[in-house]
């Protein structure tokens, strides 16, 4: 790698520009391009992220109630199946009822998600 003249022990000549003008204004132009490009663009606002975050938590949430609820009920079902000798009955029926519980909470949680946004915003 070069070293410049002052890491070699020399002197830079007077009015040497160790950049050089074309680089200066190539510079120059290009912060003017950046301050131009983000006068356009508006801030972003702290609480827009937020709010983002915690809708795909929300979202994440209803995904893991509906698989639970059919994984857990599939489970109980198979479980008492393998008790009771009995065929894929109760593994079907424990299966269909987790899946109901399943929907029935996704359901409960968007009405209560709905219920608290309607009193965050004021009415119009």
């Amino acid at each position: 790698m070069a070293k410049s003249a002052s890491a070699r022990g020399r002197r830079p000549r007077k009015g040497a520009d160790p950049i050089g003008r074309a680089t200066r204004e190539r510079l120059d132009q290009l912060e003017t391009h950046i301050e131009e490009a983000r006068g356009k663009r508006p801030a972003a606002e702290p609480e827009a992220g937020n709010a983002r975050g915690a809708a795909l938590g929300m979202a994440m949430r209803l995904g893991i109630e509906l698989v639970a609820g059919t994984v857990v009920g599939g489970f109980i079902g198979w479980w008492l199946d393998k008790w009771l000798g009995t065929g894929p009955f109760l593994l079907l029926t424990f299966f269909f009822l987790g899946t109901a519980a399943g929907i029935l909470n996704v359901v409960r949680s968007a009405y209560d998600i709905q219920a608290r946004s309607n009193k965050d915003t004021p009415p119009s």
